[in-house]
């Protein structure tokens, strides 16, 4: 899944010239995370496929927020012009879909599992 959300970030950085960002949001905490060096090593090799060896990355670890409040509050903080997002996230109820469009300030693409 994570391959799809990078192939297409990438794609359209490129495009439009623009820098990314990525957020890794999870309720636990990153020492009950055991997966996170793992994550983060894969989330950077699927980027610097796509040409970016550069960008930004935040963790949002154990923080008690949904997660949607979460995406909200980075795209408003640093004034995102669009969030891309796996349905994955959705399906997974990890994210609530209804309140996304209601609390993010700007576009949002949802790609497809």
């Amino acid at each position: 899944m994570m391959y799809q959300a990078a192939a297409t970030t990438t794609s359209l950085a490129k495009k439009y010239g623009a820098s990314i960002t990525v957020v890794v949001i999870d309720d636990k905490p990153k020492e009950s995370f055991p997966e996170h060096d793992t994550q983060m090593s894969s989330i950077r090799w699927h980027l610097s496929e796509g040409g970016f060896t550069e960008f930004g990355l935040m963790e949002r670890l154990g923080e008690g927020k949904k997660p949607t409040a979460i995406i909200a509050e980075v795209a408003d903080d640093l004034e995102l012009d669009l969030v891309v997002l796996s349905m994955e996230a959705i399906h997974s109820k990890h994210v609530d879909g209804n309140l996304l469009p209601e609390f993010i300030p700007c576009p949002i693409l949802m790609l497809p599992l």
